[in-house]
């Protein structure tokens, strides 16, 4: 198996992936730590008051945890919420339906399509997901637990259940969880890092689209650091822009330059860097500037400006006032309950529908079966259906991936560890040890994570499924074949009903950028602000979808766009170009006709895009205006354009 590396310009295998993805970082050890200490804690508080479903309380642990303090307490108080909230409806629901399959399926049913409904347009869609799911599990354990009292009793439980791993989480993260204002701090400094590193040598191309997005989740953090209150703090908003102006305008930045030249912004750059870290130092105390040389160009000037503008941010407060609206794109507007198209996008609809008869079908499939050991295929239908195909295999081989390797673990611990094992400590250091590895995998990216979240599910389940050391593996087969259960009945009918493929979302994210390259051109430097946090946004959103697509393996018939497969390195370039051609230092010598040329290709491209069509020709450029100008010679700006001219040939010809 191979992806393709960040920029695109070089093979990344599996295996490096992996070595990337696990590769330790600053913080990372600390929320490990933090994590698997709540697991230990939780499994020894299960076992010592005999509370049901120990395995579940250690997940829910690992679920709740985030990489910021204040995320984490969010997250677990609204899961309670949404757990209080599917407790009492369970009450209420039990006394229509607990003896009545007729109404109970239904209800079932109905819940289910709601809570996938509501996740998808729902502001507060997270809530209602995790109490539809919840009121859903609980309605199926009325097969096995036919007698009312004993059904009201495991529901109650279930509030114990949820309440004490967020207690434990909330403790745990107030404690020692990592302050936003750390996270924020230690996001910025790495991609300094990583922008030093490419002015050292321009031939390496690492990390620039993972530090853009990473970059972006931090900059609704960065409006808090820059309230008056936190006016001691140098990371500010205006910090964050700039920083993601600079991932963008090091994408146009030529391979063969020599470090000679770069040499002066690289340390520019790592004098801003170590102004971070220590806080109040200048930074004509840290290193010495050197001024950039006379060869420098076009992309250079851009980023050099760039990087002034950050050093100037540094320790900036905006005046007292008030500030926008929080959330991680300016540009999209206010808030609102639901999404603009949540009661006409008929997407929404058939996902929910599709959702629904996953569940109804995994529930039908093991009652019938008699078979209420592969319970876990419900959840797994609920946890692994997504609104692409290439989403849902995505998350589907995670969760295979990490049930069999967690079932792996969990057999060969219960086979050679559980039985040397004699109280209750001895259990809660090996759930610690396992946590930590499961926590180590949950805390890499988005593309990994889930792996590790799984495996801790499949090692909790079958290891912790009562109150004495597991004897046998017969619960952790029959858990293990759920999920696979699960998982087969997902894939097929979100494959044969209504198949959604990533590329139209992946063609909205294109058509997208192509518009805030087209405002971003038109500004000429003025009022562009937005332009650029947009074009940044849509780049990263380009990137999540364009390896969403390599998961659809083919199933549904492709399109222009599989062309660029591997190649989605060429959109990052064109908008480093359009970047660098548009800054204000250039724009006194520009051509306003080659900019508009630019601008309605650009315009046009979104066009086409939105209307899945292919990408239209190369703008129509007279060969006088290709020529340099005689008054101007070739200028930075000519140059500059020249480079955009080059980007936009690489783009239209990868569709040919």
């Amino acid at each position: 198996m191979t992806a393709s590396a960040e920029s695109g310009r070089e093979p990344l295998s599996f295996t490096r992936f992996l070595a990337r993805e696990l590769a330790p970082r600053e913080g990372r050890g600390a929320a490990v730590a933090r994590i698997s200490i709540g697991c230990a804690i939780t499994v020894m508080i299960a076992m010592l008051f005999r509370i049901p479903e120990p395995a579940y309380m250690a997940y829910v642990v690992l679920l709740i945890s985030k990489d910021e303090q204040s995320a984490t307490i969010k997250s677990a108080l609204g899961g309670f919420v949404a757990v209080t909230l599917a407790v009492i409806l369970c009450l209420l629901l039990f006394m229509i339906d607990a003896a009545e399959p007729a109404l109970r399926l239904p209800a079932m049913a109905l819940v289910t399509f709601g809570a996938m409904y509501t996740s998808r347009v729902f502001a507060l869609g997270p809530i209602s997901f995790l109490a539809g799911f919840v009121l859903v599990l609980v309605q199926s354990l009325v097969d096995d637990l036919p007698h009312l009292e004993a059904l009201t009793r495991a529901t109650l439980w279930l509030w114990v259940v949820i309440l004490v791993p967020v207690s434990i989480a909330i403790v745990t993260n107030l404690l020692a969880g990592q302050h936003s204002a750390v996270l924020l701090k230690r996001t910025v400094l790495r991609a300094l890092e990583r922008i030093e590193a490419l002015l050292r040598d321009p031939a390496v191309r690492k990390n620039l689209t993972d530090s853009r997005a990473e970059v972006l989740a931090v900059l609704p953090l960065s409006r808090h650091a820059s309230s008056p209150a936190n006016a001691g703090d140098l990371i500010g908003e205006e910090t964050v822009r700039r920083l993601l102006d600079a991932l963008t305008l090091a994408e146009g930045l030529e391979s063969e330059l020599s470090p000679a030249i770069t040499q002066g912004l690289a340390d520019r750059v790592r004098a801003s860097r170590l102004r971070i870290q220590q806080g109040t130092a200048t930074l004509e105390e840290i290193h010495p500037i050197q001024p950039l040389e006379n060869r420098s160009t076009p992309a250079l000037m851009a980023l050099a400006q760039t990087i002034d503008q950050l050093e100037g941010s540094l320790g900036w407060q905006p005046p007292e006032g008030p500030h926008p609206p929080e959330g991680p794109h300016p540009s999209q507007g206010p808030h609102s309950l639901f999404v603009p198209d949540a009661f006409t996008n008929p997407a929404y609809l058939r996902f929910a529908l599709k959702s629904s008869i996953a569940v109804m079908a995994a529930y039908s499939i093991y009652t019938l079966l008699d078979y209420p050991g592969a319970r876990t295929a419900i959840v797994t239908c609920f946890f692994v259906a997504l609104g692409t195909l290439g989403e849902t295999v995505h998350k589907l081989l995670l969760r295979v991936s990490g049930a069999i390797i967690g079932g792996i673990l969990a057999a060969l611990c219960i086979v050679f560890v559980l039985p040397w094992l004699t109280d209750i400590g001895q259990l809660s250091i090996l759930i610690l040890c396992v946590s930590a590895g499961c926590a180590w995998i949950a805390t890499s990216s988005e593309r990994l994570s889930y792996a590790g979240m799984q495996i801790a599910f499949a090692f909790f389940l079958g290891v912790l499924n009562g109150y004495a050391p597991a004897t046998d593996l017969t619960v952790l087969r029959d858990r293990v074949a759920g999920i696979l259960i699960g998982n087969v009945i997902v894939t097929v009918v979100f494959t044969l009903l209504w198949p959604e493929s990533v590329r139209q979302r992946l063609r909205a994210a294109l058509a997208d950028l192509f518009h805030a390259i087209a405002a971003l051109i038109r500004a000429q430097g003025q009022g562009d602000d937005e332009a650029r946090l947009h074009t940044a946004a849509a780049l990263v959103r380009v990137r999540d979808y364009s390896v969403m697509q390599a998961f659809e393996l083919r199933m549904l018939e492709g399109d222009a766009l599989d062309r660029f497969r591997g190649g989605m390195h060429a959109f990052d370039k064109l908008a480093g170009a359009a970047l660098v051609a548009s800054r204000g230092a250039l724009l006194p010598y520009a051509r306003p006709d080659l900019m508009e040329a630019r601008a309605r290709w650009a315009d046009e491209t979104a066009t086409r895009l939105l209307a899945s069509g292919g990408l239209p020709a190369v703008p129509s450029i007279t060969a006088a205006a290709r020529d340099p100008d005689p008054a101007h010679g070739l200028s930075a700006a000519l140059l500059a354009d020249q480079a955009l001219q080059h980007e936009i040939d690489n783009v239209v010809r990868a569709t040919e």
